[in-house]
């Protein structure tokens, strides 16, 4: 066979290749790698751990580890806080700050509130944004200069128990844990506000496991899960996911108990549901939704 026969053959084969996927008709998983859908809406409760994939939706039996189609739900759309202003999801106003005084209030009971004043010297250009732990025990505040002409942006740091300012310092951002707090997003320190050490990865989709002072993080470069212990900045485990592409990505839905981690994977392993015992830091189960057969894909 001539030189030409064989390139003409790989050009209609490469061709053949890549005829782009149809879109499958019935509900599935696409494990293609141009593809994918993101995780949305998880519900978890006593029985099913339910979630969506684009506008397909599924149901993880947490008995039988088997995982169904569900009805379709329509997106959540998350309220959003006004600026200044920290709510319970709900319309509960929880904190609310200006550029020179900051409340914290449990339950948006008035009786409740702590407030502290404050003074820094440039405007707060970018925003203000108040947080504060699910305990009510420490509070937050991020103060945003403008970047732009060279302005500081600052965290401060609050313990509602002492009722006292027991931190502030140049940083971007900061998030309140519950013993204590993350800044920037790399670096955690205690409830006085003292450095304890760096998140173990760059996961800005951290989820806390349960009450507990653990929080489940995904490491991109090593494909483990990494559960980390905020109070103390030291690991506990980490565990390898198998998924071949390190780096693909998980919505965390934690038992409210903080014993089990359900990983639900999206880009290239959309959909599959990945079942983790805490305490021994094992993958106890795989479940995946009917992947898409091969030539087809789900668009939406």
């Amino acid at each position: 066979m001539s030189k030409i026969s064989i390139l003409v053959l790989l050009s209609i084969a490469g061709a053949a290749s890549a005829q782009p996927a149809k879109q499958s008709a019935t509900a599935c998983v696409n494990r293609e790698a141009t593809e994918w859908r993101q995780v949305r809406d998880p519900i978890l409760d006593d029985t099913s751990l339910q979630y969506c994939t684009g506008d397909d939706c599924w149901s993880l039996d947490l008995a039988t580890n088997t995982v169904r189609a569900a009805p379709k739900r329509p997106k959540v759309k998350k309220l959003r806080d006004a600026p200044g202003i920290l709510t319970d999801g709900k319309g509960t106003t929880l904190a609310s700050a200006d550029e020179n005084h900051v409340s914290f209030c449990s339950g948006g009971d008035p009786s409740s509130c702590k407030s502290f004043d404050f003074k820094i010297a440039n405007h707060a250009v970018n925003g203000i944004a108040p947080d504060m732990n699910d305990e009510h025990t420490l509070g937050a505040l991020t103060y945003l200069g403008e970047s732009e002409n060279g302005s500081p942006s600052y965290v401060l740091a609050f313990d509602l128990v002492k009722s006292k300012q027991v931190g502030k310092r140049k940083a971007g951002s900061i998030e309140v844990l519950g013993h204590g707090f993350l800044v920037d997003g790399t670096t955690l320190y205690n409830a006085a506000f003292k450095k304890v050490g760096r998140l173990a990865a760059p996961d800005q989709a951290w989820e806390r496991l349960g009450k507990s002072d653990l929080v489940a993080l995904h490491d991109k470069k090593t494909g483990e899960f990494v559960f980390q212990d905020t109070r103390t900045g030291l690991v506990k485990t980490r565990v390898a996911h198998g998924v071949a592409d390190k780096s693909t990505l998980f919505q965390f839905v934690p038992t409210p108990d903080g014993t089990k981690l359900y990983a639900i994977g999206f880009r290239s392993d959309e959909g599959e549901v990945l079942t983790i015992d805490v305490a021994t830091g094992k993958i106890t189960n795989r479940s995946t939704p009917t992947p898409c057969a091969p030539g087809t894909h789900r668009v939406n």
